[in-house]
C-alpha cells in the first residue's frame, strides 16, 4: 500500500511540476516583445519605383512584412519623410529625420502598414536609414 501512495505522489508532483513550467513558458511567449525592423531581414529590397509597381499588384500580401526601399526624399518633415512622392515613411528615432535633407537619395528599410487612398501614398513605419 505505501508503495501505491509514493506512485500517485511522484505522479501528481511531475504533474505539477509539467504544469508550472508550462504555464511558465506560455507567460513568457504570449509576453515577449516583438521584433524591431533592424533585426528582421527584408523581404524585398529594390527601388522606391519598382516597389510601387509590385504593390498595384498585391498590396494585402505586402502588409506587416519589412522592405528595403532606396529612392529620393521629394518631402522632409518633422514627422516623416517621402519618397519618390509616393512613399511615406515614419521613423522610430526622430533624429534621423534630422540628417535627411530634401531630394537626397537614401536607403531606408520599414515595415509596410498599408496605403492611404486619400493622400494616394504607400505607408511605412518603424524605419530606420540604412544608407
Amino acid at each position: 500500500m505505501s508503495l501505491l501512495k509514493k506512485n500517485k505522489l511522484v505522479f501528481i508532483f511531475t504533474v505539477v511540476a509539467l504544469l508550472a513550467i508550462g504555464v511558465g513558458y506560455g507567460y513568457q511567449y504570449m509576453f515577449m516583445s516583438p521584433k524591431k525592423v533592424v533585426e528582421i531581414t527584408p523581404e524585398f529590397t529594390a527601388d522606391a519605383d519598382e516597389f510601387n509597381n509590385l504593390m498595384d499588384e498585391n498590396l494585402p500580401s505586402w502588409i506587416g512584412k519589412v522592405v528595403q526601399i532606396s529612392g529620393k526624399a521629394t518631402q522632409v518633415t518633422q514627422d516623416g519623410i517621402l519618397l519618390n512622392g509616393s512613399i511615406y515613411c515614419q521613423f522610430e528615432n526622430s533624429q534621423d529625420i534630422q540628417s535627411i535633407t530634401k531630394n537626397q537619395i537614401i536607403v531606408i528599410k520599414g515595415k509596410l502598414v498599408g496605403f492611404d487612398e486619400l493622400l494616394m501614398e504607400t505607408k511605412l513605419n518603424q524605419c530606420i536609414i540604412i544608407q
